[in-house]
């Protein structure tokens, strides 16, 4: 199972809006086949780990890091072909977690006579599709919000200079967290002040995460806009003219309407609280019914402040560097007062490492 969890994780930065999986076949203590899923509409790992085989798996034993899927879609059901194809055991990290279909795949396995062992390793696995069984169960994106800061959690000196702060290996890594998105959200105000593409710039990845991960140089996450105030003209700025953005507007009746202007550039108008901000909710919400599983923000301290106040944010990813800018710089987050330490909801620290001369916090909404 170990080795079919290597194998789905090459997977995590292709295989949205599905998830990363992995499949291993053995049989008499040897691997007789393996494989992954490689992106959707591609066969599922369960079939590329029969087609490694390149023989008969009939009595084999299958290791495979999520229930095999038990529906038609872009490709047949694997719980069926598994079963077609013989297989005497079928080791399962975790279950589906679409309450839709959750167990359907173990029982066509156990209804064959096939022994189905279920939670090796789940946690790890469920680790690897965190964000795509949160959208699946909750219909609405995981949201990972990064901000790059000092010690004293400022973003820019007054003035509103901020290349660069973090280290080169930290920077690398935000591109590494935007190939894995789906999304980038950011407001109108990062866009004004520092006119960004807030694209993927592949060149500067590794050469080890082109070895270890399948990358598509191609794909470009949508990147999300939120203009409450309706102060963006999109010919003024970079990200408009390559690409796909979605500007979000404010609706005027509380509907969820869209707008094609080119191939560039669509306008979603979406409902504001009472206060008339874009409702966040809202946006997410739209996101999932586009499929998009993990969302990126790198935005300004308001934008983050709602994000955490509304718990609208599953992780925290702060890149902190060991400089001090002083009280007059930017802040990064702008929060509300707190009026009680009691009434603090903290997040749980997930880890904590060296990001070249920066050390990389990440945490969970607890």
């Amino acid at each position: 199972m170990k080795r079919a969890l290597k194998l789905a994780a090459r997977g995590k930065f292709t295989t949205s809006p599905n998830p990363a999986v992995g499949c291993v076949i053995v049989r008499n203590g040897m691997i007789i086949g393996e494989g992954y899923h490689h992106k959707a509409g591609e066969p599922h790992a369960e079939i590329m780990a029969m087609r490694s085989a390149g023989s008969s798996v009939a009595g084999a034993t299958c290791y495979v890091t999520l229930e095999p899927c038990s529906h038609y879609g872009r490709t047949p059901p694997c719980a069926k072909a598994l079963v077609k194809a013989g297989v005497k055991r079928v080791v399962i990290a975790c279950g589906d977690p679409n309450p839709q279909v959750a167990g359907r795949g173990v029982k066509i396995l156990k209804d064959a006579g096939i022994e189905v062992d279920v939670g090796l390793y789940e946690n790890k696995a469920l680790k690897l599709n965190r964000a795509f069984f949160k959208s699946i169960v909750k219909n609405i994106p995981y949201v990972t919000v990064k901000i790059g800061m000092s010690l004293d959690a400022k973003i820019a000196l007054s003035d509103g200079r901020s290349k660069w702060i973090t280290s080169e290996k930290s920077r690398q890594t935000v591109q590494k967290m935007r190939a894995a998105s789906d999304a980038i959200i950011t407001g109108s105000g990062t866009v004004i002040a520092d006119n960004p593409l807030l694209n993927v710039r592949y060149d500067e990845l590794s050469a080890k995460v082109f070895e270890k991960y399948d990358i598509n140089k191609e794909k470009q996450p949508l990147r999300v806009v939120l203009d409450s105030r309706q102060r963006i003209n999109p010919d003024d700025y970079v990200m408009f003219s390559q690409g796909k953005v979605l500007l979000v507007r404010p609706s005027l009746d509380s509907k969820n309407i869209s707008e094609q202007i080119n191939e560039h550039l669509e306008i979603f108008y979406a409902p504001c609280d009472f206060a008339g901000r874009i409702c966040i909710s809202a946006v997410l919400s739209e996101l999932s019914k586009r499929q998009c599983r993990k969302v990126l923000v790198e935005a300004g301290p308001t934008l983050v402040a709602s994000f955490l106040q509304e718990r609208l944010a599953d992780e925290l990813a702060l890149f902190v560097a060991p400089k001090v800018l002083g009280v007059n710089a930017k802040t990064a987050f702008a929060c509300d007062e707190v009026s009680s330490l009691d009434c603090l909801k903290p997040y749980k620290i997930l880890t904590i490492k060296r990001s070249g001369k920066d050390f990389f916090v990440r945490a969970l909404l607890a």
